[in-house]
């Protein structure tokens, strides 16, 4: 039980700092390094901590999640970027 709720804890804290950063266009990179630490952090919680299977912990972590949020957050960047010009 434990390590489901560190896991958790460790998705909201990524979803709120990735919020942030939407909402106030602070740190552009920081979202994407927050989504990868996020991703490493489950990786090594599943894998480490779970005994779960390299490849189990992998697929797991690095989820469609991960990937949706950053294409979203750069086609979001790519739009304001070229309706400043």
């Amino acid at each position: 039980m434990t390590p489901h709720l560190i896991m958790l804890i460790i998705t909201i804290l990524t979803l709120l700092f990735i919020g942030y950063c939407f909402i106030f266009s602070k740190w552009v990179i920081g979202a994407f390094i927050a989504v990868f630490i996020q991703s490493i952090l489950l990786f090594s919680i599943r894998y480490f901590w779970q005994d779960k299977e390299f490849g189990d912990a992998f697929t797991h972590s690095f989820d469609l999640l991960t990937i949706v949020i950053v294409i979203i957050f750069a086609i979001y960047k790519i739009n304001k970027d070229k309706s400043r010009e």
